[in-house]
């Protein structure tokens, strides 16, 4: 999906999402707008596996339930 939180809150939001990978990085950057307060929010819908790397980046790795 291209866009940003915007675009892809609306397809979460109409349920068309499948399969989902968002890399999250630890800065803060600016006022933007939020994917979401915590990745656990989509846990209701989605399996969700977190995988660490050394960088400090998180990738969050969501499939349908």
């Amino acid at each position: 999906i291209g866009g940003g939180v915007t675009t892809l809150r609306a397809f979460l939001d109409a349920d068309l999402i499948d399969d989902l990978h968002i890399a999250v990085t630890p800065a803060e950057l600016g006022a933007g707008k939020r994917l979401w307060d915590s990745p656990d929010e989509l846990t209701d819908r989605f399996h969700l596996e977190r995988v660490p790397s050394s960088s400090g980046v998180v990738h969050h790795f969501f499939w349908r339930r």
